[in-house]
C-alpha cells in the first residue's frame, strides 16, 4: 500500500500498488508494470536504480523442461504483473 516500514526512509513517495488502475483511469497499466519490474522502464528511487528483477530472475532461473533463463524470467515477471492486476481496488 506504499506505507510500509521502509517507505519513510526513501527520498521518493512509494505508490500504493493496489491503486495502479485507479491512477490510470480505471485501466491496469500492464505494459508499464512489466517494464518497471524488468528494469526497462527506467524506474529510479532513493538516488539509484531500483533492482532490475529481470536480471535477478534470470540469474536464479533454473529449468527442468529446457526453457531459457529469459523465458523463466519473463514467466516470473508476467506472474507478478497478473497478480498485481488481480489485487486492484
Amino acid at each position: 500500500m506504499g506505507d510500509g516500514p521502509i517507505a519513510g526512509l526513501l527520498n521518493v513517495s512509494t505508490p500504493n500498488l493496489l491503486e495502479l488502475s485507479q491512477a490510470n483511469d480505471g485501466v491496469f497499466p500492464f505494459e508499464a508494470v512489466l517494464t518497471t519490474i524488468d528494469g526497462t522502464g527506467g524506474a529510479r528511487a532513493h538516488g539509484s536504480t531500483m533492482p532490475i528483477w529481470g536480471e535477478r530472475f534470470q540469474t536464479s532461473a533454473m529449468s527442468q523442461r529446457g526453457e531459457t533463463a529469459d523465458m523463466v524470467a519473463m514467466g516470473r515477471i508476467l506472474s507478478l504483473a497478473y497478480y498485481l492486476r488481480s489485487i486492484q481496488q
